[in-house]
């Protein structure tokens, strides 16, 4: 599976979603009274209205995406529509600081270790949680696809610095240790 439908479909939608905003945009500019005009067409307000329609639907599966030329091509095509949603065109690397929206390499990266968190730690009884956990023992294997799910993960784990183990949850205090068996044994 190359998933390069699923990345055609995902710029396609991120345009679909900005025609949505755009119209957002110019019903509140022509229908609105004079005195809310400036307010509900402000920059911060439009940014908030793109980044429910368009922003939330573009990092939605970015998990899937194989290759990283798949990502830059959905951030091109979001980056593309905030830049004109807000009129401003400038380097695309600066509006994504000026937002406070990170590289969709990192928010992939992100998204591969809760998956692996999920897998791993809070739902390891799921089906998909024990396929993962046998194909990461047939990692070690020539077999092995090099963009596989597992591979991506570690990849994700080294990118960011973090070590493959969960220390697992905080221990209980003691006194809440304590307390836990008096409150079950007054319960009638």
């Amino acid at each position: 599976m190359t998933m390069r439908p699923a990345t055609a479909h995902t710029c396609h939608k991120i345009n679909w979603d900005y025609q949505t905003v755009s119209a957002i945009a110019h019903s509140l500019k022509h229908n609105t009274p004079a005195s809310l005009r400036g307010t509900q067409t402000s920059p911060p307000f439009l940014y908030r209205i793109w980044q429910s329609c368009v922003l939330s639907h573009a990092t939605r599966n970015l998990r899937y995406l194989l290759h990283p030329t798949q990502v830059q091509q959905v951030q091109s095509a979001l980056i593309s529509s905030l830049q004109r949603t807000l009129h401003c065109f400038t380097a695309a690397q600066i509006t994504m600081l000026e937002m406070g929206i990170p590289p969709l390499l990192l928010r992939q990266a992100e998204q591969l270790i809760s998956l692996y968190f999920r897998y791993t730690v809070t739902h390891t009884r799921l089906i998909s949680a024990h396929l993962y956990t046998l194909r990461c023992q047939r990692k070690a294997s020539n077999a092995h696809p090099r963009h596989s799910l597992e591979n991506r993960i570690e990849t994700a784990y080294h990118a960011l610095g973090l070590s493959p183990s969960y220390p697992g949850p905080p221990t209980m205090p003691m006194s809440v240790a304590l307390a836990k068996p008096e409150i079950l044994h007054h319960i009638p």
